[in-house]
């Protein structure tokens, strides 16, 4: 063979292997652009990419104890929409406004008694009048560590939350 020869084989190889090594990913989707939880909570869609909730959870010293409820309601739509969250007891209904979002932790919602021990799950229904409701399951973290501890001094003071950086 030719050095000519060597040197377009070695390209076609090359530009093959690159080819069919490339293709390998062609059929599956970008996992980085698909939606997930990024935080300890949960995520739910109650219309599919424009009414979300996102990192909904619950913190609590132990079962029995009252808790604090974290988590952001999101609104694409060009419309405000009506979100009804139903958890444990406590119903709590929110005006979030067209291309909005509703921060729950500066709406300092607490439960009085959760019933479901840290590292459980607490079932509860998200609802729109647009959308009907879906259910979640929000999990009970221990918010007597960090970084949580924060939160859950404001549910046994009664103070609002303000984030220590502010204090």
């Amino acid at each position: 063979m030719t050095p000519r020869r060597s040197q377009l084989a070695a390209v076609a190889l090359t530009a093959s292997a690159a080819l069919a090594l490339g293709g390998c990913s062609f059929t599956n989707p970008v996992m980085t652009l698909q939606p997930y939880s990024g935080g300890d909570g949960v995520r739910a869609e109650l219309r599919e990419g424009a009414v979300i909730v996102e990192n909904l959870m619950l913190l609590t010293e132990a079962e029995g104890e009252a808790g604090f409820v974290l988590g952001s309601l999101v609104n694409r739509t060009s419309s405000d929409v009506e979100i009804t969250l139903d958890l444990d007891g406590l119903v709590e209904s929110f005006e979030v406004p067209a291309a909005g979002t509703v921060n729950l932790m500066e709406e300092n919602l607490t439960i009085a008694e959760i019933t479901v021990a840290p590292g459980g799950k607490l079932t509860g229904t998200l609802s729109t009048p647009e959308d009907g409701s879906i259910q979640v399951q929000a999990p009970v973290l221990d918010g007597t560590v960090p970084p949580y501890d924060e939160y859950l001094d404001a549910v046994t003071t009664g103070e609002t939350w303000v984030p220590r950086s502010q204090n």
